[in-house]
């Protein structure tokens, strides 16, 4: 009876080691290639932004007829802007773009001002607005000044977002199994294998979760960049003949300005030079006429 019973469990034991590998080959599957590959023709996946709860709720695959790579308008696209404006109310614009973004009900990322070289105010602020506003706030914020430069890009993730969906359907299953045959261990070490399986596989499924929900923000809200401008000073030139008369007596007064300069550093070098010269002079007549006098005496 004894040799029946640890044979029934060493049975329990490998079918438990046998079920736990089936269950972990599963999960692997969602991201191979080949014949493996789960096939999401025919399969939209929701957003994981749920507005009405304010969080990011599990994304649900439902069957709907076309094929997701070839309607539009299941495509997952991360839209993002960036535009240039001049503007003489500088303050002004900056307050109205922080406006338009909190009214289409999004928010102001990132902010910062500083002056230019010419002492001109400048403001770059980036804003995020739900995608269905994207094109209605950036044609607000155009018309807000004088728009110097623009540029607007689409980053289509699609497949990533699906691929990430199929990853966390798998390991939910695979959670859901692993699960069960908890419930069918018999002994500790039963439980901390299976144990283990599940701590991992709950950690894949909380970090592609989190990839999902950060996705679906990005597809949610797009962004905008905005540099608002003072406009800079406008210089004129004047090649006429008037302009060239005043510029000649310009440089011919700043001609005589520094002659005269240059004469009032000259003058007293030449008055002390002549001085120190005279004195010596002196001094050297004085020695030579002293000195004939001796010699004429003797």
């Amino acid at each position: 009876m004894k040799g029946h019973s640890g044979l029934k469990k060493g049975s329990i034991a490998l079918a438990m080691l046998a079920a736990v590998s089936l269950v972990i080959l599963s999960g692997c599957t969602g991201l191979m290639g080949g014949k493996s590959q789960p096939s999401y023709e025919g399969v939209v996946p929701t957003s994981p932004y749920d507005s009405s709860k304010s969080s990011f709720a599990a994304p649900v695959a439902t069957a709907q007829p076309g094929n997701v790579y070839t309607n539009l308008s299941d495509r997952k696209v991360i839209m993002t802007a960036s535009v240039q404006l001049e503007a003489t109310e500088h303050d002004k614009a900056v307050n109205s773009i922080r406006g338009i973004a909190a009214g289409a009900g999004g928010y102001v990322e990132s902010s910062s001002t500083w002056l230019t070289a010419q002492d001109k105010k400048q403001t770059t602020i980036t804003i995020k607005v739900p995608a269905a506003r994207y094109e209605h706030c950036l044609s607000q914020i155009k018309a807000l000044g004088k728009v110097k430069s623009e540029s607007s890009s689409g980053q289509d993730v699609t497949r990533q977002y699906i691929d990430l969906s199929a990853r966390l359907k798998n390991l939910q299953a695979e959670e859901k199994q692993l699960s069960d045959i908890m419930g069918m261990s018999k002994n500790v070490t039963e439980v901390l294998m299976v144990e283990k399986e599940l701590y991992r596989v709950r950690g894949e499924i909380e970090s592609t979760q989190a990839q999902l929900n950060y996705l679906g923000s990005q597809v949610d809200f797009s962004t905008i960049t905005v540099t608002v401008m003072e406009p800079q000073p406008v210089v004129e030139y004047d090649w006429g003949l008037d302009t060239a008369f005043k510029e000649g007596v310009r440089a011919f007064i700043g001609m005589i300005g520094a002659l005269i300069v240059v004469t009032g550093y000259i003058i007293p070098l030449l008055l002390y030079f002549i001085i120190a010269a005279a004195i010596v002079y002196l001094i050297a007549r004085a020695v030579w006429g002293f000195y004939r006098k001796k010699k004429e005496g003797k």
